[in-house]
C-alpha cells in the first residue's frame, strides 16, 4: 500500500511538473538574467537608441520599483516620455487600450495589439523594424504568445537578440519584481520600433 500511494504521488508531481512546462512554454517563458550592454556595442547604436540604455541603466530601478506598480507598459512609458514626450492618445496606444479580443486581433496582426509600435508610427516619432536581424539595442519591442484562446503580451526595450530563439529585454516583469533585465523564449507575434 506505502509503495503505491508513492508511486502515484510521483505520478501525479511528474504530471503537475508537465502541465506547468506546457503552459509556462506557451504563455511567456521568461527567466531572470544579470546583463548589460558591452561598451562598444553602445558606441556604435544610433544616438537616441544610445540614450534609452543610458537612461534604463541609470534610472531603470526608479522607474520601476515593483511590477505592482510600473508594469511593463507604464515602463515603456516612462522611457519614451523623457527622450520625446508623449500624448495621452499615444500612452493610451503603448497601453492597448481595448475592448476588442485580444486573440482574435493577434492572429489578425491588428494595428492596436502592436502597442508601443502603433504608438511611435501614428506620430512619426518611431520606425518599424520589420527584420529581426535589423533589431538593436535600445529598440522598443511588443510581443504576444496566445495559448489555449488567451493572449499573453509583453514590452520592453531590446538588450539582445537571437532572432527567432530569443530575447533579452530591459522591462518590469513579475520575475524579476520590477525592472531588470529578461530572457524570452521567442514569441509567436512581435512588433519593433526605432526612436527617431
Amino acid at each position: 500500500m506505502g509503495n503505491r500511494l508513492i508511486r502515484i504521488s510521483v505520478i501525479a508531481l511528474i504530471g503537475l511538473i508537465i502541465v506547468i512546462a506546457i503552459t509556462w512554454l506557451n504563455t511567456q517563458p521568461v527567466w531572470p538574467v544579470d546583463r548589460k550592454i558591452e561598451f562598444n556595442k553602445l558606441a556604435a547604436l544610433p544616438v537616441l537608441n544610445r540614450q534609452v540604455i543610458a537612461f534604463i541603466q541609470a534610472e531603470g530601478h526608479d522607474l520601476a520599483p515593483t511590477y505592482k506598480s510600473v508594469v511593463c507598459t507604464e515602463f515603456v512609458i516612462k522611457v519614451i516620455n523623457n527622450i520625446k514626450p508623449l500624448t495621452t492618445r499615444e500612452k493610451n496606444d503603448i497601453r492597448i487600450t481595448t475592448n476588442a479580443r485580444l486573440d482574435s486581433m493577434i492572429y489578425a496582426d491588428a494595428p492596436a495589439i502592436k502597442g508601443v509600435q502603433t504608438a511611435l508610427l501614428r506620430s512619426n516619432k518611431g520606425i518599424a523594424i520589420e527584420e529581426s536581424n535589423e533589431v538593436l539595442p535600445g529598440d522598443f519591442v511588443q510581443f504576444w504568445n496566445v495559448f489555449q484562446g488567451r493572449a499573453y503580451g509583453h514590452c520592453g526595450v531590446v538588450l539582445d537578440i537571437d532572432p527567432d530563439k530569443t530575447i533579452t529585454l530591459y522591462s518590469s516583469h513579475p520575475v524579476t519584481r520590477g525592472y531588470g533585465t529578461q530572457k524570452y523564449l521567442w514569441p509567436e507575434k512581435i512588433y519593433f520600433v526605432r526612436l527617431k
